[in-house]
Parts: structure tokens; sequence; C-alpha cells
């Protein structure tokens, strides 16, 4: 089975393939927002890369780390982007999708937020899988396709 894990940033999203047979990275890559796009341009850029990469990758389960609600750096355009990636998910021929915070993706992988905190760091692999080139976002991405693959 192959799990998508995805953590938005404004100009950025994240995302990791995994194939649970064998617990091998399929896939870790960015979605980079081309700047020169208005918001509803960069929405519909963002919701047909997810579809291809759900279908390239032929992804049974996904899941997206998504803002705290009580956040203080709130952005926008995050939340717009993670809305329009749910939808993807729901429009998708994937089987089931999470949609996950911090205190779920720990509990899901039985990890403390100190162990939270240093894989996010590249400090601490988790599952034998070499994180150490990965940024915080890449790391969280990884972790909400183990907690969806987790919640199974």
């Amino acid at each position: 089975m192959r799990v998508l894990g995805v953590r938005v940033a404004p100009t950025v999203s994240s995302f990791i393939v995994y194939c649970t047979e064998g617990g091998v990275l399929v896939c870790s890559d960015v979605i980079n927002m081309p700047a020169t796009l208005d918001t509803p341009e960069k929405l519909k850029y963002v919701r047909n890369n997810i579809l291809d990469i759900l279908n390239f990758y032929e992804v049974d389960i996904a899941s997206i780390r998504v803002t705290e609600s009580n956040s203080q750096n709130m952005s926008i355009d995050r939340l717009y982007i993670e809305a329009v990636i749910q939808e993807a998910f729901s429009s998708s021929e994937i089987k089931k999708y999470f949609i996950i915070r911090k205190n779920g993706i720990k509990t899901a992988l039985g990890i403390n937020d100190s162990q939270y905190k240093s894989i996010l760091a590249s400090k601490e692999t988790i599952k034998n899988i070499d994180n150490s080139s990965f940024s915080s976002e890449t790391n969280e991405a990884l972790l909400a396709a183990l907690a969806a693959e987790a919640k199974l």
C-alpha cells in the first residue's frame, strides 16, 4: 500500500510517498508555488499537482498535517492550500485520507514531544528511514504518512 503525507507552507508544499510493503520511501519532493500566479491560480496549480501525484504513484491512503487551531502565526494562504488539498483527496480515487495535527501524529506513532522535535530537526530517524537531508516540513510530511499508516 502507498501512503502520501503532505505538509503545506505558504510558498511550498512538501510531500512523501511511502510504501508500507518493505517500509520504503518511494518519493520525497516539494511543490513550489509559482510566485507569478495569483491565489486562485496557485490553488488550481496545487490541486492539479496533488491529483497527479495521487495518480502517478498509485496512492491508496493520504494524510495532511494541518495548521494547529491555536496557532499564533496562522497563514491564510496555508489554510487555503490545505483546504484545496483536502478537496483533492476527497475527489480522488484514494481509499481513505486523514487530516492530522501534531498531537494526532504523536499519539498514532507513540512518540513524545521531545522525539517529535528531534525527528523534525533530522536528529533522530523513525522506522529506519534516512531523513538526514529533509527539511522540518518534509519530516512532518513523513510523520503524517507514517501516522496514517498507523491509524489503519
